[in-house]
């Protein structure tokens, strides 16, 4: 009668085998941002924001832009963080942070404009 002793643990699943899955890999979705849900009506209208992909035109900044976009942006994303409000509600509720969006938009207009000159 001497069996074997069973293992304490359950041995790992085994992944399928087979081809790679085809297709780009996709992550976690991705967090939702004010950025993507501009204010509606303001005047004057943003020239940049909410017309083209802010990420496309940040692979053209310079690094002094890349420091300017990211210190607009990471205040207002933290100030979104610390509010409890809903998504569609934030520019609503907060309209002094529209004086940074219309800075943002600055910022984004000069890239823009030194991409079409090359």
């Amino acid at each position: 009668m001497n069996r074997p002793r069973r293992p304490s643990q359950a041995p790992p699943r085994r992944r399928p085998g087979g081809p790679p899955s085809s297709g780009p890999p996709q992550g976690p979705p991705r967090r939702r941002s004010p950025l993507d849900n501009l204010p509606q009506n303001v005047q004057p209208p943003f020239k940049v924001l909410g017309t083209q992909d802010r990420m496309v035109l940040l692979a053209g900044a310079e690094p002094l832009e890349l420091v300017v976009i990211q210190g607009y942006t990471r205040e207002i994303e933290e100030f979104y963080g610390k509010s409890n409000v809903r998504y569609d509600d934030f520019w609503v509720r907060n309209p002094k942070l529209i004086d940074n969006l219309r800075k943002l938009d600055e910022v984004l207009v000069g890239i823009q404009a030194r991409r079409a000159k090359s």
